[in-house]
C-alpha cells in the first residue's frame, strides 16, 4: 500500500512515521512536510497574524521547550536518546523515504508530488485545512491523527486542554477526513489512558504520540482489507478549543500540571516511559469490538 504522511516537523512526530514503517514494512511510505505556517503565507506574515493571539505564558513555555528540545536533538552523541526528537528530514533519510517540503499543502507542486506517489492512503498530522482537491486523491481516503479524545476535545492542542480542563483521561483518535470541516470525520479508532498526575504538556503529548503510533497501523489495515466500520461523531458533543490563554494556564497550574518540565524531558530521554501503553484502544471493524488488553499505566 502506498502511504503519504502530511505532517509538520514538530518534536516527536518522527516517532509516528518510524513506528508505522516498523509495523507495516511492506508499505511504500513518503513524507510531505508541511511547514508551520498559515496556508499560502510566509513565516513573517504567519507570525504577525498568530503571535498577537497567544498569551505571553504560552509563548514563553514554547520558547523554553523549543530551545531545550533543539539542543537535545543536535547532541545525540552526548544525549544518546536525542533521536527521539529527530527532524523529519533525518527520519526520511534514515528510512529511505521520498520527502517533500511545502508551505501550502494545496499548492500545485505539492498536489503533484502526492499524485506521483499514487497514494492509497494519506495520513495527516498538521494544521492546515484539507480541501476537496486533496481529499479526492488517495484511493482509500485521508485519515487524521488527532492528538486528543474526540469528540470531547476538538481543535488546537487538545493534549494541552485535556490537562487544563481536568479530564481524567487523555488519548488519540484516528478519524477520516471526508470534507473540509475540522475534526468532524467518522472515527476509525480511538485510544486513551489515565492522565498522569502532575504531568507536563510535553509528557502528555509524548504519551499521546505513543498511543497514536500503536493505533494507526491497525486502522490502516482495516482500510486496506475492507473491514473498517467508521463511527459517526456526535457533532454536538464536546467543545472546540483554540490557542491556550492565560486563564487556561492558571487552570493548568491549579491542577498540578505545567507546560514544560525538565524532569519530564529527562524521563523521556532515559526511556522511563518507553513501555507505557494506553489501557483502552479500539478499532471499529465489522467484527465484534474488543478493547485491547488493559495494561497498568506506570512510569
Amino acid at each position: 500500500m502506498n502511504v503519504v504522511f502530511l505532517i509538520t516537523d514538530y518534536p516527536l512526530h518522527n516517532f509516528i512515521v518510524d513506528e508505522y514503517v516498523r509495523a507495516r514494512p511492506e508499505d511504500d511510505v513518503s513524507i510531505c512536510r508541511v511547514r508551520l505556517v498559515l496556508r499560502g503565507k510566509g513565516r513573517a506574515e504567519t507570525a504577525n497574524r498568530i503571535l498577537p493571539r497567544l498569551s505571553k505564558r504560552f509563548l514563553g513555555a514554547k520558547a523554553l521547550e523549543g530551545s531545550v528540545v533543539a539542543t537535545v536533538a543536535v547532541l545525540p552523541k552526548l544525549l544518546w536518546r536525542g533521536a527521539i526528537f529527530r527532524r523529519l528530514s533525518r527520519t526520511a533519510a534514515k528510512l529511505g523515504l521520498a520527502y517533500h517540503v511545502t508551505d501550502d499543502v494545496m499548492s500545485d507542486d505539492t498536489l503533484a508530488f502526492i499524485r506521483r506517489r499514487q497514494p492509497d492512503l494519506c495520513v495527516s498530522l498538521f494544521h492546515q485545512i484539507i480541501r476537496e482537491r486533496l481529499i479526492a486523491i488517495p484511493r482509500l481516503g485521508i485519515v487524521n491523527v488527532h492528538p486528543g479524545i474526540l469528540p470531547d476535545f476538538k481543535g488546537i492542542q487538545p493534549y494541552f486542554w485535556e490537562l487544563s480542563e481536568g479530564s481524567p483521561r487523555a488519548g488519540a483518535t484516528i478519524h477520516l477526513v471526508e470534507d473540509e470541516g475540522v475534526d468532524t470525520g467518522r472515527i476509525l479508532g480511538a485510544t486513551s489512558f489515565p492522565v498522569v498526575p502532575g504531568s507536563s504538556v510535553l509528557l502528555n503529548y509524548r504519551l499521546t504520540v505513543q498511543a497514536a503510533a500503536a493505533l494507526l497501523p491497525r486502522c490502516a489495515t482495516t482500510l486496506q482489507n475492507g473491514t473498517a466500520r467508521p463511527v459517526a461523531q456526535d457533532q454536538g458533543a464536546g467543545a472546540f478549543y483554540r490557542w491556550p490563554d492565560s486563564d487556561a494556564f492558571d487552570r493548568l497550574a491549579d491542577r498540578g500540571h505545567a507546560a514544560f518540565r525538565l524532569g519530564d524531558l529527562a524521563a523521556i530521554l532515559t526511556g522511563r516511559w518507553d513501555d507505557f501503553r494506553a489501557d483502552r484502544s479500539i478499532v471499529h471493524t465489522g467484527a465484534p469490538e474488543i478493547a485491547a488488553p488493559a495494561t497498568e499505566a506506570r512510569p
